[in-house]
């Protein structure tokens, strides 16, 4: 597996809001420092591989969040990230919200938790290099 995660650079954006954000950028700092790993948070969409989406999201929010993911270069991937982000979480009685996320965006890894800890991101993005490693930016 480590042989795998040396050949992958991977740059990830986020978008959402929520306290889900400290725990995910959390995994930048020194504690779990994920760029070990060669992973990386970027702020263009064009650079990015992952899209990761945590918190809720408004029906008129959503947009924006597709506008990201269409300005990834293929291939492009989506995490789910929090409860919220899955199925609206402790929001999921509010009308104007987006209850469901893969209505309006094709998600490939699903993150669980209120709000997950950064072990569990960091546990999943690793999975996912090891699973997809022949779709690994670095082969394309």
């Amino acid at each position: 597996m480590i042989s795998n995660i040396e050949k992958s650079n991977l740059n990830i954006i986020v978008s959402g809001y929520g306290c889900c954000r400290s725990e995910i950028l959390a995994t930048r700092g020194p504690l779990y420092d994920i760029q070990r790993f060669g992973i990386n948070f970027v702020n263009l969409p064009e650079d990015a591989d992952i899209l990761v989406i945590f918190g809720f999201s408004s029906e008129s929010g959503i947009n924006s969040v597709i506008d990201i993911y269409k300005r990834m270069r293929p291939p492009r991937w989506v995490f789910a990230c929090g409860s919220c982000a899955i199925s609206g979480g402790r929001f999921c009685g509010v009308p104007q919200l987006v209850k469901k996320l893969k209505r309006n965006i094709s998600v490939d890894m699903y993150i669980p938790g209120c709000p997950p800890r950064p072990e569990a991101f960091i546990y999943a993005v690793l999975k996912f290099i090891s699973e997809n490693n022949d779709n690994s930016p670095a082969k394309v």
